[in-house]
């Protein structure tokens, strides 16, 4: 009973701190604030609610069935499809961090087949951020203008992903290098996102004792703080260098340090073609 009556007022205590906490960390100035606290609300209450329902289907389309019969597992195989089915939905509704959290979780062998063949189709796509914004997270990052470091700098991103877009410049040098500039305010959506889904899986874990999700939230924010550090990246790429040094068929572009930050990533841009 005491578990009945916690898990309503968790999910509550949910909604709350996404409003909280995301009206204390958005800018205010020229209603951006507004914005991002509605912004961040809607993905929240969107999460909120879609779990809420997947719990529900669970706890009433399994009731009265024998664990371990054909019936269970028939009925569990459909459950666990249709609710995958709604985490895919969400994550491609709410895009960023879901994407990542839904591609995360379709890699884990230990999760129901019917998650892995759905949220496998995520695909780590977004629709590129303004160029105005953009150029802001630049200059901020490496502490110049635009213009003083490129000689050009393409205004239309030539790749978009969920947490970055990559846009093709030449330095004064005549140098051609890719850009790949990360979105503004990601780490704050992230601290959120995070945050919602923690609250949501202990809300699971109320309802379903035997399920525990923090370990794998924790490996998935330790992997996504590790992802939006792009000198990591950086040296991931160097390393890679060392390794084929003596290979003449792999080629692996230049960092360019200098122009190079958690949020900014500058390399020799690499005509090729995709796998």
């Amino acid at each position: 009973m005491l578990r009945r009556r916690r898990a309503p007022l968790l999910l509550a205590a949910a909604a709350g701190a996404a409003l909280a906490t995301t009206s204390a960390t958005s800018p205010s100035a020229d209603g951006l604030g507004v914005a991002s606290t509605f912004h961040g609300v809607a993905r929240s209450s969107r999460a909120i609610y879609t779990i809420g329902f997947v719990v529900v289907d669970y706890k009433y389309s399994l009731r009265g069935l024998v664990p371990g019969s054909a019936d269970y597992r028939g009925k569990l195989s459909e459950v666990h499809l249709r609710s995958a089915k709604k985490l895919l939905r969400l994550c491609e509704a709410n895009r960023g961090f879901y994407v990542k959290a839904g591609q995360f979780v379709s890699s884990l062998r230990q999760v129901p087949k019917e998650y892995i063949s759905t949220l496998s189709c995520l695909q780590d796509q977004a629709t590129p951020c303004k160029y105005q914004d953009i150029k802001i997270v630049i200059e901020q990052n490496l502490g110049r203008d635009l213009h003083g470091i490129f000689l050009e700098f393409d205004e239309h991103p030539i790749a978009a992903a969920s947490i970055a877009q990559v846009h093709r410049g030449r330095l004064n040098n005549n140098q051609e290098v890719a850009v790949k500039v990360q979105y503004p305010g990601l780490e704050r959506r992230m601290k959120l996102d995070i945050m919602t889904m923690s609250l949501l899986s202990k809300y699971v874990s109320l309802i379903f004792p035997d399920y525990r999700f923090e370990k794998i939230l924790l490996e998935f924010e330790r992997t996504m703080s590790m992802e939006l550090d792009f000198t990591q990246e950086a040296k991931n790429s160097e390393r890679t260098t060392s390794c084929f040094r003596k290979n003449d068929v792999v080629k692996v572009p230049h960092v360019f340090w200098e122009l190079t930050t958690k949020e900014v990533l500058t390399m020799e841009f690499c005509t090729g073609h995709k796998g």
